[in-house]
């Protein structure tokens, strides 16, 4: 009996290794590159200050534009939300294309080129469409349920919906990076999204789990510092919770920037 308990302890333990064996390589691949993790960092803020610099033009020039009587106020609307849309999701192609030559380069030796940049905006583009469509469905839902209801069936429905979106998106962008045609890129993702879930569930699980510890230890720290320092919990409060805030988004990014890399596997894998 004892040792069918420790052969079947020895074998969930088998069994969690393997599972996490791709997020730890991950992070062992991005620990003997600190050069090129670097620089996909400094990618990542370009493309923010990109984009919130695009955010600041348009709102300056958004005071300028005058609707003509003769339009629909909802038309041009509809209009200048999709150039923005558009412009932003170039700016993030542009960026995310180059973030992939960066990760593509941990594994081998890669001369970077924009050749399939183009279709690679195209690919976004019908990305972007489908979920687009699905979130209009899901709307349409919300809008036909109670309104006391309609809280609980949004989470129901948001949560597999960004994840899905998540590992959707990453996956066919990887697919493609790695020569996949935009239909063959899409057509995968789905496929491994729909039916290869213990394939990513790493990448998922460890989102998860970082979120959870460092919830846990936020509530830890509130706790203690009401009990026993609360002078210093009034007059700090702000200070932490705003240091709770940073240290919680480093560690959420540093996850995606992980899981990057282990997306990037899964589609040499699939090769």
């Amino acid at each position: 009996m004892k040792q069918k308990m420790m052969k079947k302890k020895a074998v969930q333990n088998g069994i969690f290794k393997k599972r996490w064996m791709g997020f730890f390589n991950s992070i062992k691949l991005a620990k003997s590159n600190p050069g090129k993790v670097g620089l996909m960092i400094l990618f990542d803020a370009m493309f923010l200050l990109s984009f919130f610099g695009l955010q600041t033009l348009f709102g300056y020039f958004a005071q300028f534009i005058v609707i003509p009587k003769n339009l629909a106020v909802m038309v041009m609307y509809i209009i200048l939300s999709l150039i923005y849309f558009l412009i932003v999701l170039l700016i993030y192609s542009f960026f995310k294309y180059g973030m992939l030559g960066f990760v593509r380069s941990l594994f081998a030796k890669t001369s970077f080129s924009f050749n399939r940049l183009g279709q690679f905006y195209a690919l976004n583009i019908i990305i972007a469409g489908i979920f687009f469509t699905i979130m209009i469905m899901l709307n349409f839902i919300l809008a036909s349920t109670k309104q006391s209801y309609a809280p609980y069936i949004f989470i129901f429905f948001a949560i597999p919906y960004m994840l899905f979106l998540y590992i959707t998106l990453n996956t066919s962008q990887a697919l493609f990076y790695e020569g996949f045609s935009i239909k063959e890129s899409v057509k995968k993702s789905f496929s491994i999204a729909f039916t290869k879930i213990k394939v990513y569930r790493e990448i998922i699980l460890a989102i998860i789990l970082f979120s959870l510890v460092l919830g846990i230890l936020f509530l830890i720290s509130d706790y203690l510092f009401q009990h026993f320092l609360y002078g210093f919990y009034l007059l700090k409060f702000k200070y932490f919770k705003l240091l709770y805030v940073a240290l919680f988004d480093a560690i959420l990014y540093l996850t995606i920037l992980i899981n990057r890399i282990s997306f990037y596997t899964m589609a040499m894998e699939v090769k």
